[in-house]
């Protein structure tokens, strides 16, 4: 109702004075306005200034809260806003006025509802008016919208209907099926003697009369059904001596049969002793073809085919970066036994001659004359890769030769066989390629072997 002087305005809003606050410049604000007009000129990166007056602000030091200001605003008088209501007082209990004005716009509280009605007409509107008012069904007691209740109405279990067989009865819907099969005197039935052959179906009410007007009928197919049951039991029990027959033909076969399997496994027991020795007669004779397959040679050939394929492997499969050659016994003196050996080859090199070398090492091998021989393995060791050319005189062979001594290498095997021992670094990849030491896909590595005592 008072007038609002100017200095009581907020020259951004037009407004009475919101949280007043006063600048050092000595003009007044709304807290609010003038917080958003500092945020826009940091935004617009513009310098901090006040909007009456331009003066630069620093905004922790230039601003102060105007209380004195405040309290003046807060005790002008003033009359409800809203029109129909006569409440007068001061400003600063408004907002307490407003929250019981009978007349106040208020927003209904039922959920989904949205509608705007004045305090008063709030209780009248939320619980007679309102279509999102809760309601509790009549029928199952389930609480629903008011405008969804048509709707649950169609599904309720405990919603009344009709009987579907036209009785006049209304049962729940939950109830209609143990109506239909166990009361409706509407519901279709089969005979009780339609076990002995009568085919009618009546309705329940009708079943009484059918049963009395039918009775003679009934008493004939329930003495025919007897006369037939009669017949069967005598052609079970003719089956039933049949089958004891049977039975007892079985079990004499059945112990003849036990008696011939108990025979037969005698025999198996028998056979598997036999078989028994027979696999330790064949695993000494495979044994003994396998010491005289392998050769006895103190000047052993062997011959690689394929070795591109050979070479990619070790390139491309960290498990296939060797190949071993057959194993082979040398020769001490004239005599044929000596010791078991093998070679190693590794075509993308090995140690120092990886990726640039062939190597080649020698494996000692535990042998079968390993008990007669001196050890260590102490034989001149000679490698040859077999330069292929048609000439022999023009060959340049690539040779290579080492002592056995005192290692773990060339010692008495205790297992299949020794770690190798040979050279890193047999032939480099250049000079294998600039002679012909490979003539389709295929070299010769010879391993001679010396005995270093003649």
């Amino acid at each position: 109702m008072e007038a609002v002087y100017e200095d009581f305005q907020c020259p951004i809003c037009h407004l009475p004075l919101k949280e007043p606050v006063q600048t050092r410049c000595g003009h007044r604000y709304c807290k609010g306005c003038l917080d958003e007009d500092i945020r826009r000129k940091r935004s617009q990166g513009r310098s901090l200034t006040c909007p009456s007056d331009r003066q630069n602000l620093d905004p922790d030091k230039d601003i102060f809260p105007d209380k004195a200001t405040e309290r003046k605003i807060l005790s002008l008088a003033i009359r409800c806003p809203n029109d129909s209501c006569g409440w007068t007082g001061e400003l600063r209990n408004k907002e307490v006025h407003l929250r019981s004005c009978p007349v106040h716009q208020v927003l209904c509280s039922n959920k989904n509802c949205g509608v705007i009605v004045i305090r008063r007409l709030l209780k009248q509107h939320e619980t007679l008016r309102c279509v999102w008012r809760i309601l509790q069904c009549t029928h199952c007691s389930e609480s629903h919208p008011a405008c969804k209740m048509p709707e649950h109405f169609k599904q309720c279990n405990k919603f009344p209907v009709t009987c579907p067989n036209n009785c006049g009865r209304s049962v729940s819907r939950d109830m209609v099926s143990t109506h239909t099969e166990d009361e409706c005197p509407r519901t279709i039935l089969s005979c009780p003697f339609a076990r002995v052959g009568c085919k009618q179906k009546v309705q329940r009410q009708e079943m009484e009369s059918h049963l009395d007007s039918t009775t003679r009928v009934h008493l004939d197919f329930t003495y025919s059904k007897n006369n037939n049951t009669e017949d069967e039991l005598m052609d079970t029990k003719t089956k039933l001596i049949e089958t004891k027959a049977e039975l007892s033909k079985t079990k004499a076969e059945l112990s003849k049969t036990k008696a011939e399997l108990s025979k037969t496994k005698a025999e198996l027991s028998k056979t598997k002793v036999e078989l028994s020795e027979t696999k330790v007669e064949l695993k000494e004779a495979v044994k003994q073809l396998k010491l005289l397959s392998v050769k006895h040679t103190n000047s052993f050939l062997w011959r690689i085919d394929g070795f591109s394929e050979i070479l990619k492997r070790a390139q491309t499969d960290k498990d296939e970066n060797d190949i071993c050659s057959d194993p082979f016994y040398t020769k001490i003196g004239t005599e044929s036994y000596g010791y078991k050996l093998k070679v190693e080859f590794y075509p993308n090199g090995f140690g120092n001659g990886k990726n640039t070398h062939l190597s080649v090492s020698i494996i000692v091998m535990k042998g079968e004359y390993d008990v007669i021989l001196p050890w260590p393995f102490a034989e001149n060791v000679k490698l040859t890769l077999i330069d292929q050319q048609e000439n022999p005189g023009q060959r340049q062979n690539k040779t290579k030769e080492f002592v056995g001594k005192d290692l773990k290498s060339f010692a008495r095997p205790v297992t299949d066989e020794n770690i190798g021992w040979g050279f890193d670094e047999f032939v480099s990849r250049e000079e294998l390629y600039a002679r012909r030491f490979i003539v389709d896909d295929t070299l010769f590595l010879q391993v001679e072997i010396k005995s270093t005592s003649s």
